[in-house]
């Protein structure tokens, strides 16, 4: 992705379990192009120290996306940062593209490596201030829910070195 202006609109999709990587590359991406980033752990910690909502999760999602869908409307890019584990999100995300003239990306992190994933889980830095990341057990939980996109995407394995996905990234986004 060139430091140039976009003729269109792009809406880039993180998703994934936790641990696997979905927001060192997406932070990454706003630090080399400003690209906007909405994390859903981000509007979620919002949610909750407001008290404005007892379930959180969902709210967390709505607002992610309606926030998507105006910044798209008026031919501002967007990155989301959060798990999508259904293809019906996906499929959303994919129409509010299309209907906003936005290129859609969408990028799909994994760890192929239980163990690493595991070891990732344990050791990684808080990304939300005041947001506690995510436990083994919250992981295999989304994992028992995460659906195989259907969707064209780029898939990105934490196994292999973290430059190595970043390139890969961007090559998908030159596309």
């Amino acid at each position: 992705m060139s430091k140039t202006m976009q003729d269109k609109p792009r809406l880039i999709v993180f998703s994934g379990p936790p641990g696997v990587g979905k927001s060192s590359l997406s932070y990454r991406l706003v630090r080399d192009f400003g690209i906007a980033l909405l994390a859903k752990d981000q509007v979620e910690r919002t949610l909750i120290d407001s008290k404005l909502a007892s379930e959180t999760g969902r709210l967390a999602y709505n607002l992610l996306i309606e926030i998507a869908e105006f910044n798209l409307q008026h031919g501002a890019s967007i990155i989301l940062d959060a798990v999508f584990g259904t293809n019906d999100l996906r499929n959303l995300l994919t129409r509010i593209a299309a209907n906003n003239e936005a290129d859609f990306f969408g990028i799909d992190c994994i760890c192929s490596d239980k163990n690493l994933w595991q070891s990732r889980l344990e050791t990684r830095p808080i990304m939300v201030p005041g947001w506690k990341p995510a436990t083994w057990t919250e992981s295999l939980r989304v994992q028992g829910y995460y659906q195989e996109w259907i969707q064209p995407h780029l898939t990105l394995d934490a196994v292999d070195p973290f430059e190595s996905n970043y390139k890969k990234l961007l090559n998908y986004l030159n596309q």
